[in-house]
């Protein structure tokens, strides 16, 4: 199975414990060319440090996370040397008051992204940042980088103080690990995308579920699993 989902209905808060220690991959020559022949082709493509997933203990709520270099996990479709790259999804709803009811927000990924261009998301979603001193991330520096990441993509500050903790959501074929949070805005704000995505659009809960049963090659699979979840616990 592709896409695989660990819940988190009870709440538990999350931490990220990070170890530090440098890995040097035995195909780093491979890899080096396959991510030259990346560059080439697409030139946004940047290399620096990465948070990869190790494992997740959903007792504990402890994250086990390494720092990799991004560029040995961009080259997976060619040289996979099993990085899962950590990342935060936000799930943005809000009141649409002439319906209502609530909505989501949907981005469509912009074609220049390394991964599904074009396809449409529930997010923003991104990496997160590798801590420059830190080894734990707690769960309110966790929500501090779904803030940075909506504030970046669609130009919008949230607060930062807690929101429900939906899931980990893993994409196996894209090599991801998502923390999933919802977050619940007071009104549909004004976005201002940057270059990550072409289009956005808010939906609800039925339309989103339609479209993933009418067509689900036009989202992508995280975001059909979350859709599914979603619906199906729906008050």
């Amino acid at each position: 199975m592709s896409v695989r989902v660990e819940s988190n209905e009870d709440l538990v808060p999350i931490k990220i414990v990070i170890d530090r220690s440098i890995i040097v991959h035995k195909q780093s020559d491979t890899i080096q060319r396959a991510w030259q022949e990346l560059c080439d082709v697409n030139p946004r493509y940047f290399n620096g440090s990465m948070l990869s997933f190790d494992s997740f203990d959903p007792k504990s709520g402890v994250i086990q996370a390494s720092v990799e270099e991004y560029k040995n996990h961009a080259v997976r479709d060619s040289v996979d040397v099993g990085i899962s790259l950590l990342a935060v999804t936000a799930v943005l709803a809000a009141p649409d008051q002439d319906q209502n009811t609530t909505v989501f927000l949907l981005g469509r990924r912009s074609t220049q992204l390394h991964r599904y261009g074009g396809l449409w998301e529930l997010g923003p979603s991104g990496g997160v940042d590798v801590p420059r001193f830190r080894r734990t991330l707690k769960q309110r520096h966790i929500l501090k980088e779904v803030a940075r990441e909506i504030k970046e993509e669609i130009g919008i500050r949230i607060s930062t103080r807690p929101h429900g903790l939906r899931a980990i959501i893993h994409d196996h074929e894209a090599g991801s690990t998502d923390i999933v949070i919802a977050i619940v805005l007071e009104e549909i704000p004004l976005l201002k995308m940057n270059w990550e995505y072409s289009d956005t659009r808010w939906v609800t809960i039925d339309e989103l579920y339609e479209w993933v049963q009418t067509s689900p090659e036009e989202l992508i699979p995280t975001t059909v699993e979350l859709a599914r979840i979603l619906y199906e616990t729906r008050s």
